[in-house]
């Protein structure tokens, strides 16, 4: 569970950024999220409640890269949440 008092994007004036599809938001997002000091319990949460938006100052496209494999199969899921992938994505937040 994240501190909002900490969080840098709780109550910030363009707080739509977080969760918009426009470049120039998901960056600015992005931006704000660098300076934060909750972003390894903004991360975990993320994980918990399927990745949307900015989170972390990783965005939902950029996780959804990291997170895909090629299917080997037709009944094998395409995504994978193994831990070396999510440590990868981890090491890019902080």
């Amino acid at each position: 569970m994240i501190d909002n008092s900490l969080a840098l994007c709780q109550g910030d004036d363009k707080s739509h950024s977080w969760f918009s599809y426009d470049i120039d938001d998901i960056e600015y997002a992005k931006g704000v999220c660098s300076q934060c000091e909750v972003k390894l319990q903004c991360f975990a949460n993320a994980l918990e409640n399927d990745f949307m938006g900015v989170n972390a100052g990783i965005s939902e496209f950029e996780f959804m890269m990291e997170t895909w494999k090629e299917a080997k199969t037709e009944n094998e899921s395409n995504w994978t949440r193994s831990s070396q992938v999510l440590q990868r994505i981890l090491r890019k937040t902080l």
